[in-house]
């Protein structure tokens, strides 16, 4: 799928660096702490690929299960390590990660 998305209603400022439009079928919307949790199911590229699913937070409700949604997001995350040790030789490493979140950017 070849398509280029466009900013919701009312924003027509240009992106960001670290924003991006995130355009899909919001699958469930949980309350989570202070922010709503939503889980956006993105199109597939091709009849043969999976769809991306993706979480995205947000201060207020966004959409409803099963309701198409645009949203307009800032990329944000953190760096997480952890210990793992090889199934092979027991040795133990230290992984370096990230663990990526989306925040939708609100008025």
């Amino acid at each position: 799928m070849s398509q280029v998305a466009e900013l919701p209603k009312g924003q027509t400022q240009n992106l960001k660096v670290g924003e991006v439009i995130i355009k899909g079928r919001c699958t469930s919307a949980k309350h989570q702490g202070t922010l709503f949790a939503h889980l956006v199911v993105l199109p597939a590229p091709d009849p043969y690929s999976s769809p991306s699913t993706v979480e995205v937070l947000a201060n207020t409700r966004q959409a409803d299960s099963e309701q198409d949604v645009t949203l307009h997001c800032r990329i944000g995350g953190y760096r997480r390590s952890y210990k793992s040790t090889d199934r092979e030789t027991g040795e133990q490493r230290q992984v370096v990660t990230a663990d990526n979140k989306l925040f939708v950017v609100e008025d």
